[in-house]
């Protein structure tokens, strides 16, 4: 898994809906678009599906899910570094380094909690595994670049003007925050400083009011879906709402 965690060291497409709301994401593609770019897929080599499963990619990102049942273990890996971690279902993990008999103890991942991993060389000898009762549904954001894309923009990140978001990890790469849209709630007008992904820890029906007037919910989201979001103006008018019955919760990636 995430030495961080184990070590504990640590376009616009605005269409009838968005994910926070915004579902104005571009669609994911389906796999690796170059032979290149598959330098920056992780491998879990003892899992059934090693490459798990690419949910989004474009250039400057690739977005992998894997799930790691009870009793399993990843496999010795490495790591290219410049990687985010969001569990989707968080569980029990412990760790190997050096390869052998598991030198590090458990540690208890909730849902929605995620951490910054650096890189691992394979010759580290270094894997993680499910020794908790209940399946992980583990999300990776691996960069492609190795510096930010624009080091001189200041990033406040995602703001709603009605609903705060909480702030869960900003290192000089990214901004990640989460935040909880109840049935009902709207989230008030606002712009998107686009390259940013979202994840739904849990999903729910968004719809999208774009300059006062409301348009139909989107088809429902599911817990684990991801979407692109370029920028959005606050000219637009856009904002969205939670127009089903459950709650959603939902984090925000925002690139640098």
């Amino acid at each position: 898994m995430q030495r961080s965690l184990i070590m504990n060291t640590v376009s616009i497409l605005l269409t009838a809906a968005c994910a926070a709301g915004e579902q104005a994401a571009t669609t994911p593609e389906e796999a690796p678009t170059s032979a290149a770019d598959k330098q920056f897929l992780l491998t879990y080599p003892n899992l059934a599906n090693p490459g798990g499963e690419v949910l989004f990619e474009n250039e400057r990102v690739v977005v992998q899910r894997f799930l790691v049942g009870p009793g399993e273990w990843e496999g010795i890996h490495s790591h290219p570094g410049n990687q985010l971690y969001v569990h989707v279902k968080g569980g029990q993990w412990s760790g190997i380094i050096g390869g052998g008999e598991p030198t590090l103890s458990g540690s208890a991942a909730e849902d929605g909690s995620v951490g910054w991993m650096d890189p691992i060389p394979l010759s580290e000898g270094h894997e993680s595994g499910n020794t908790g009762d209940t399946p992980i549904d583990l999300i990776w954001v691996t960069l492609k670049e190795d510096a930010p894309a624009a080091p001189d923009v200041d990033h406040p990140g995602q703001i709603y003007p009605d609903i705060p978001l909480e702030l869960l990890l900003e290192n000089d790469r990214m901004i990640v925050q989460r935040v909880q849209v109840e049935p009902g709630e709207w989230e008030g007008i606002h712009s998107h400083p686009g390259n940013q992904i979202y994840i739904h820890i849990k999903g729910g029906v968004w719809s999208e009011r774009r300059g006062g007037e409301q348009l139909d919910p989107s088809p429902f989201s599911e817990t684990g879906s991801v979407g692109w979001m370029d920028a959005v103006d606050m000219s637009v008018g856009h904002e969205s709402g939670n127009t089903g019955d459950t709650t959603i919760d939902l984090i925000w990636v925002t690139l640098k």
